[in-house]
């Protein structure tokens, strides 16, 4: 479970660096349409780089699904914030302020207490119910991806990825008992089918409002799910008694209440010096009026 957990930690924190790296290198590429912009980006080391790191992460994450309790993985994946921020500030020379050290520090300890109290349980899957569940988040995300509300499209984009993370847990758990036989399967459609909705909502959320709200509400949201998921789905537990349960949840509030801090600390990594600058000489001028 240990593995597992530091398997999701390690996937976000590779996935968030890859989301800077892209960004650098298409602010590199010249002005143009998209078959230039594509052509500068598969041209640009920096942008295939954060191809290359985000794919990978992508990897560790399925096998963190598979191996450790779904209803712990996304709040590792949303805490993979605290290692990629210090880490990307480090790459691009930027300093980590005090109260984005602070929101590392508490994720990090909300972190290092989720595996502490757990029950150790096999792996179950209970089909009919995983099936009900599924069904009615993805009717209840294709519903909410309808509004024009960038709100609504982050909160369809977290259960779309929900949803995956349960179908990957379902064919692992299948894989153990029945093989490679596991792989060919309506699960693994699922994977591919809740991957590809969550994309699509998450870039139309990104369209709509600031990167900060959309990728903050878009994690609360795929956590709470995949929680949901491994509690009735997979028997899962939170803890062996009700302190322990308690003491979980209220570090997995930690975690999302100090996601958006370290969110906007991403945000500002992923702009051009140039821009940052524009922004930071606006934000004086206003405060000289003021």
């Amino acid at each position: 479970m240990i593995v597992g957990l530091l398997l999701a930690l390690l996937s976000a924190a590779l996935i968030n660096i890859g989301f800077l790296a892209q960004h650098r290198g298409l602010h590199e590429s010249p002005a143009g349409g998209a078959v230039a912009m594509l052509r500068a980006a598969f041209a640009s080391r920096m942008w295939l780089t954060g191809q290359a790191l985000g794919w990978i992460g992508f990897a560790i994450q399925i096998a963190a699904v598979a191996i450790a309790p779904l209803s712990l993985v996304q709040a590792f994946a949303a805490g993979g914030l605290a290692l990629s921020v210090p880490l990307a500030a480090g790459i691009f020379g930027q300093r980590v302020t005090r109260s984005q050290m602070l929101a590392v520090l508490l994720i990090a300890a909300g972190l290092a207490s989720l595996p502490i109290g757990l029950p150790h349980v096999h792996d179950r899957l209970n089909d009919g119910r995983l099936i009900a569940i599924v069904a009615v988040c993805a009717v209840a995300a294709l519903i909410v991806a309808r509004l024009a509300w960038a709100w609504a499209k982050a909160v369809a984009a977290g259960l779309f990825y929900g949803i995956a993370d349960a179908a990957i847990k379902a064919v692992s758990v299948n894989y153990q008992a029945h093989g490679a036989s596991a792989l060919l399967s309506g699960w693994t459609a699922l994977v591919v089918l809740g991957t590809f909705a969550g994309f699509l909502a998450f870039q139309a959320a990104l369209r709509r409002e600031d990167a900060v709200s959309a990728i903050a509400l878009m994690n609360a949201v795929a956590a709470l799910a995949a929680a949901g998921f491994g509690l009735l789905a997979f028997a899962e537990s939170l803890g062996s008694d009700a302190w322990a349960a308690l003491g979980h949840v209220l570090a997995i509030a930690v975690i999302l209440a100090c996601v958006p801090v370290l969110v906007a600390a991403q945000a500002a990594l992923a702009e051009p010096a140039e821009a940052r600058d524009d922004r930071t000489a606006a934000q004086t001028d206003a405060l000289t009026v003021a």
